[in-house]
């Protein structure tokens, strides 16, 4: 339960390692060591192909993805420019708008020691970026990605419109982050746990906790069947 929910350090974590520096220049950061270990092995193919994957971010345990929502919440942190605090006084409506693109305190899959978000070294633009991977040598390297990540046990869990995936089933759902991919052996078991302890797992101990409350396992749940 505290791995589903991060209440943990990843550098104290037993079965987590830390991502060789040739993949996360400037910053320590850890993954599941089964999923570094497949991890490195795409990264070998991806390098005979010309590509050179970049880790932005891996693991990110509560309280470091406590901070960047709350930044969101509070309007510290702008969110398409704008300070939601400000343009956004509904707390719902501003929790919904956050979560297009940023997890909620204990729901996010970079919890899990699984999932990642991948630039490549050469792409310019902003590495987390649709549109940066969706022209040119990016959308080269997202292609890549598409065609053969899964060779290797990886998926992107949010693929395509959210209210599209899965035939409709939900209501709410994260955007398209062509940047995340997820290691599926793994991630497919946490998500069937997270989903059987949800009433145990229900988020709080964050600014605006209650108000994601209601529609917060939407976008646990809503991922592509790939991912499954």
């Amino acid at each position: 339960m505290r791995l589903l929910s991060g209440q943990y350090q990843p550098e104290k974590k037993q079965g987590f390692r830390a991502i060789p520096a040739k993949f996360s220049p400037g910053r320590l950061q850890y993954l599941d060591e089964r999923a570094l270990a497949a991890f490195e092995k795409l990264a070998a193919a991806a390098e005979k192909a010309g590509f050179q994957l970049v880790v932005v971010s891996a693991t990110r345990n509560f309280a470091s993805q406590k901070a960047i929502w709350e930044q969101k919440f509070s309007g510290r942190r702008k969110v398409g420019g704008k300070d939601l605090a400000k343009t956004i006084p509904n707390e719902e409506q501003r929790a919904l708008e956050i979560l297009k693109y940023s997890s909620m305190p204990g729901t996010s899959r970079h919890h899990w020691g699984t999932d990642f978000d991948l630039h490549e070294a050469k792409v310019g633009g902003p590495p987390l970026s649709n549109e940066t991977l969706s022209r040119g040598r990016g959308l080269q390297f997202y292609n890549w990605l598409r065609a053969h990540a899964g060779e290797y046990g990886f998926c992107q869990p949010y693929k395509g419109n959210p209210s599209e995936r899965n035939g409709g089933r939900f209501a709410h759902g994260y955007e398209e982050e062509r940047w995340h991919w997820s290691y599926q052996p793994l991630a497919s078991q946490y998500l069937k746990a997270y989903a059987e302890n949800a009433a145990a797992l229900t988020p709080a101990g964050f600014a605006g906790d209650n108000a994601g409350a209601r529609f917060y396992l939407d976008y646990v749940k809503n991922i592509d069947p790939g991912c499954l």
